[in-house]
């Protein structure tokens, strides 16, 4: 592969693999031993569960997984989640899960960011109807390739700012911390006269 301007371009069914769920409505428990990865799991961090004691999909660290379909306007579609265990979880049906086949070209952790509430696949909600994303619309979509240790670059400060959005025990004191430096410039600032 060529790098021009620092990455490539490539389709998304070159670099990974795709699945999709099946229907567990059936199989729902109070109490199970899988987690039933739905469209409201993903949309909700993993906060909202349903549980099967049944694996009918089974899942894998590091599965990229996407919400395929959203009522219109809806803030779940394309909403991907990383897979952080196995054994713990199993795929609903319009949930696709991706898995990278290149790994000598794209890390995990960078295609995650690079799916997730991706803009090409967004495009495809027209504000009126329910979306359906095809196969064939999510595996057609480009992806920017830099190198390997650029993705990490990307990722680590992707991740950082993810900590600093979502965790309110990091994030909050450091927020406190950024307001108090401000603070004390704009205090050195008003403070400090220069001599005529």
């Amino acid at each position: 592969m060529q790098y021009v301007f620092g990455y490539a371009i490539v389709r998304l069914d070159y670099i990974a693999n795709f699945r999709n769920g099946k229907g567990h409505e059936k199989n729902i428990v109070a109490d199970g031993k899988y987690i039933v990865v739905n469209s409201k799991f993903i949309s909700t961090d993993g906060q909202v569960k349903k549980y099967s004691n049944e694996q009918i999909c089974p899942l894998y660290v590091n599965d990229v997984l996407m919400v395929m379909s959203d009522l219109p306007s809806g803030r779940a579609l394309a909403k991907c989640y990383l897979v952080d265990e196995d054994d713990k979880y199993t795929l609903n049906q319009r949930i696709g899960a991706f898995m990278v086949r290149k790994t000598e070209l794209v890390t995990t952790k960078y295609l995650y960011y690079m799916l997730n509430r991706n803009p090409q696949l967004l495009k495809y909600d027209n504000g009126a109807d329910q979306t359906n994303l095809r196969k064939a619309d999510i595996l057609n979509i480009s992806i920017a390739i830099p190198t390997i240790r650029e993705q990490k670059r990307i990722t680590e400060i992707l991740d950082r700012f993810d900590t600093l959005c979502n965790d309110l025990s990091t994030g909050l004191p450091a927020e406190i911390e950024a307001r108090q430096k401000q603070y004390e410039y704009y205090r050195d600032k008003l403070l400090s006269f220069k001599e005529l």
